[in-house]
């Protein structure tokens, strides 16, 4: 069994105690420092997480140990400068989304992981869902015919602090508009060619408070983004619709919805319950999960595996940086889009 990888965390807030937690439980790893501008959520990581040690000053924390990857959970305007200095100083490294705010820094954090030879990942959760798997399975498998529509949504409710700045990244564009994003691109096997997007603004200089883009990918396929914090409350969706039926998934349910010309066990609408461990890695039954509870922990735990799976087989993991520029190629475009009212075209990467 090979030794346990050296982790560290930047960024100790709520989402990186979150992720720090599942790591611990995937029992792969050793959790070795921390480091925070603020000391409180740096000794939380400590007190509650297992760090061995906290740090106020993330570049000491890279300077000083021995570390062979890190989360980085801060908040969206500092994850590209933080990363960038992990990826120079060696160090593989969990990216929480949108893993950068323009798309030229994105670039930069593949081009400086190729460099240094280690393995970069955005962090984008949904794809480590259980239903999501076998959504993406069934469809690579032709359940639906060929792909011709896809769509989907996050919506939350109103949104305050940081995220509500856009200096600092806030917005349901980049805070969950990217989950489904990813998504999107991720089930469609690349990335778009023409964005279309119209945008409600908060206010003026304000972040979007809703938002709709048309997307239009190679072969014809169209799709559909929508994000908001208009919704007294939270809601995701996903539906692929090809030439031999349709598939839908929702936020927070494990159930697949199929309809299938090609499936005849499925020939009318069905409902398939996907096990909430299914796909997913083990949990020690003595496991505790103190800071996030086990409602998401499962798919963090799966999402970090798959990076640690990565390093040690010497291998891309499953969502690569360069995914993490499509992404926010999109999410650049839409941003574009709103402004001027026309198009934009996307140049492959």
């Amino acid at each position: 069994m090979p030794d346990l990888l050296r982790f560290g965390l930047i960024g100790c807030g709520a989402q990186g105690r979150y992720l720090s937690e599942a790591l611990a439980m995937t029992r792969r790893a050793h959790l070795t420092a921390c480091a925070d501008i603020s000391d409180e959520a740096a000794q939380k990581a400590v007190r509650f997480c297992g760090y061995a040690k906290a740090y106020s000053d993330y570049a000491q924390m890279l300077d000083a140990e021995q570390l062979d990857a890190v989360i980085v959970a801060t908040t969206h305007d500092q994850l590209s400068t933080c990363a960038l200095a992990a990826l120079q100083a060696g160090k593989h490294a969990l990216v929480e989304k949108p893993m950068a705010l323009t798309v030229d820094d994105a670039k930069g954090l593949v081009d400086a992981a190729r460099s240094a030879r280690v393995r970069l990942m955005p962090g984008y959760t949904l794809r480590f869902m259980p239903e999501r798997i076998l959504m993406k399975k069934m469809l690579d498998e032709g359940a639906v015919g060929r792909l011709a529509h896809i769509g989907g949504g996050q919506l939350i409710g109103g949104m305050g602090g940081w995220l509500s700045d856009p200096l600092r990244g806030g917005g349901p564009v980049f805070y969950v508009g990217s989950h489904v994003i990813d998504h999107l691109l991720w089930l469609a096997g690349g990335g778009p060619t023409r964005v279309y997007a119209e945008i409600d603004w908060t206010q003026e200089d304000g972040v979007e408070a809703g938002v709709d883009a048309t997307l239009r990918f190679p072969g014809g396929v169209t799709g559909h983004v929508c994000t908001s914090q208009k919704l007294g409350g939270r809601y995701g969706w996903v539906d692929v619709m090809g030439t031999g039926g349709r598939m839908r998934a929702e936020w927070e349910s494990h159930d697949l919805l199929i309809q299938s010309t090609s499936r005849p066990e499925y020939t009318n609408l069905t409902r398939i319950q996907v096990p909430d461990d299914a796909y997913m890695p083990q949990v020690d039954p003595e496991a505790q999960a103190r800071v996030s509870g086990f409602k998401y922990v499962r798919n963090w735990m799966a999402e970090i595996s798959e990076l640690i799976d990565a390093i040690e087989q010497d291998r891309e993991p499953s969502a690569t940086g360069a995914d993490g520029v499509r992404a926010l190629q999109v999410m650049q475009a839409i941003f574009d889009s709103a402004r001027t009212g026309a198009p934009v075209d996307i140049e492959p990467y």
